[in-house]
């Protein structure tokens, strides 16, 4: 028996997708959100819609963030912080391409500026090398030409192959990337231990070498982790004598859907929902078969509680799913 996902009331269902994986934009941690390291209140900028921007960054309202800091940049103005900016909202959106290209423009305009030494900071963590002389690097496919012509002239260069097949990986050109990092394992296969390498390639059963790509990295995140929820809610109901106005609702409801993300069926797939008092009390737990779960089949379920002292005094549910291999 196999158990997946678990979560409470307040929680948004996030979907994982871009999912940079183990790469060098690596998942943050638990102080991701933290911005005070940021110092976004200490731009002098008079420009409102950046401020807006500014706000929005540092309530976590990252995609409502997006399109002002883009009309700001679209509109020609010449400060160089809504570049910076945008670095941080396209990184914490997951979009290491774009958030590599705001930094580099921050730099190239302002490259003593307050943010600056984080630009660099996170530049080297992207591409997963530090990298000298960053403000001289105006695009992404620049850089990638400059390294390109440099392993021309020394094929046998591992360090030039590295830094080549992390600029290709950041420019989504996957297969490029691959190819390069095998060869750097060929080369050398000391390089498995590396942190960025081992982080994309992977040995398979037959001695063949496996590039995790987002997309391969995706898949097996559903192959192990399956079902998915979403819609789920909460609601009050049960009025009684008449629905009358001074009388409470006593029927606590918990509904939702379930989704099979892999490629298998799943068997004998059930829900178990419970719902807490304060203080992390128990008050009820319920459990729901859902029967087989084909590949990409959705089923719903809903269950009623009234095992509770109050309803005012439920102060949260959580769900698990159960499966059988």
């Amino acid at each position: 028996m196999i158990y997946v996902h678990r979560v409470t009331i307040g929680i948004a269902l996030i979907l994982y997708l871009s999912s940079c994986q183990n790469s060098t934009f690596k998942e943050h941690d638990k102080n991701s959100l933290d911005l005070s390291h940021r110092n976004l209140y200490s731009t002098n900028t008079t420009f409102s819609e950046i401020k807006l921007a500014q706000q929005l960054i540092e309530k976590g309202q990252f995609s409502q963030a997006l399109p002002r800091l883009l009309s700001v940049v679209e509109s020609g103005e010449k400060d160089s912080t809504a570049y910076y900016y945008l670095g941080v909202v396209y990184q914490e959106l997951g979009s290491p391409q774009n958030a590599l290209t705001y930094y580099l423009k921050y730099l190239r305009s302002t490259p003593q500026g307050i943010y600056a030494e984080h630009s660099r900071k996170q530049i080297s963590e992207i591409i997963g090398s530090p990298l000298n002389q960053i403000e001289k690097v105006d695009t992404i496919e620049n850089q990638i030409r400059l390294l390109e012509q440099k392993l021309q002239k020394e094929p046998q260069n591992i360090e030039t192959m590295l830094q080549l097949a992390n600029w290709y990986w950041i420019n989504q050109n996957f297969s490029k990337a691959g190819t390069l990092y095998k060869t750097i394992i060929s080369l050398d296969t000391n390089y498995w231990s590396h942190p960025v390498i081992s982080s994309r390639l992977e040995k398979g059963v037959n001695s063949d070498i496996i590039v995790l790509t987002p997309e391969e990295a995706l898949k097996r995140e559903a192959e192990k982790n399956p079902i998915v929820f979403f819609n789920v809610t909460s609601f009050r109901s049960g009025r009684s004598l008449g629905w009358s106005s001074d009388l409470k609702h006593h029927i606590y409801n918990v509904s939702g859907q379930v989704r099979n993300r892999s490629s298998r069926t799943l068997r004998n797939v059930t829900v178990q929902l419970t719902i807490y008092g304060f203080s992390g009390m128990v008050y009820d737990t319920k459990t729901i078969s859902l029967g087989n779960l084909s590949a990409g089949q959705i089923k719903p379920f809903s269950a009623q509680f009234v095992n509770f002292d109050n309803i005012e005094n439920v102060d949260h549910y959580d769900y698990m799913a159960y499966y059988d291999e």
